[in-house]
């Protein structure tokens, strides 16, 4: 969570710098009927069967996001000469996805879905931004951030920066986690315990460079697999 506080400190605007942090400090639902799941932040996956499914898998996706959205934007501004809202883009991408630990809870030491379902969290999201007085702006970024296929569509470049973002960052985990899936099914392994010693990218990275019996054997090393 400090990793988020951190990029949230960039935000030059003091007002909406403090509204963020404080979301991030405390993102349950003020709502007095939303249940809360137990799941922290710092915990939560960002995905239960997808990308980043695993513990600590959130705040990994949002960090990448907003580091994607900046150095887009830097490429933008390069490019174009257009200047991007920085702090919009920073808000926007840390906030979008952080009422997802609301939908979600351990059964049996794994990440699913909340057996009495909240609202997805998107709505959750949207909602609480609206409750705590964002900035519209920030609200539409985070509404938007689904893109074409969400309830709103985006309507600026920040808005469509973050929406590309989240999906660079998702689908490239996405594979990510399909490689490291398919190597726990040969092993006869949850996949959970793959992502506790290397990140999917990272498990990725190695069987693009070297390939995947080099990546058996790191993951049986890091794993104590033994050949019966």
């Amino acid at each position: 969570m400090n990793k988020l506080i951190l990029l949230a400190r960039k935000i030059e605007n003091e007002i909406l710098r403090e509204k963020v942090i404080s979301f991030i400090e405390n993102p349950a639902s003020t709502h007095s009927e939303i249940k809360e799941s137990g799941i922290s932040i710092k915990n939560s996956p960002a995905s239960i069967k997808r990308h980043h499914k695993y513990e600590g898998g959130l705040i990994e996706h949002t960090a990448s996001v907003v580091t994607l959205s900046l150095k887009i934007a830097e490429a933008l501004r390069e490019t174009y000469g257009i200047i991007p809202d920085s702090d919009l883009l920073i808000s926007g991408a840390i906030l979008h996805d952080l009422m997802k630990p609301q939908n979600y809870q351990t059964n049996n030491e794994k990440f699913d879905h909340v057996s009495d379902s909240n609202l997805e969290h998107l709505t959750l999201c949207v909602s609480e931004l609206y409750k705590r007085d964002f900035p519209l702006n920030v609200i539409k970024v985070v509404a938007s951030h689904h893109g074409e296929h969400g309830p709103v569509s985006p309507d600026s470049i920040e808005a469509w920066i973050i929406h590309y973002a989240d999906n660079i960052d998702a689908s490239l985990n996405d594979i990510a986690v399909k490689i490291c899936q398919a190597r726990a099914r040969e092993f006869g392994i949850d996949d959970s315990a793959i992502y506790k010693k290397v990140t999917p990218l990272k498990a990725y990275e190695m069987r693009s460079k070297s390939g995947k019996d080099k990546l058996k054997e790191f993951l049986k090393e890091q794993l104590e697999i033994t050949e019966e």
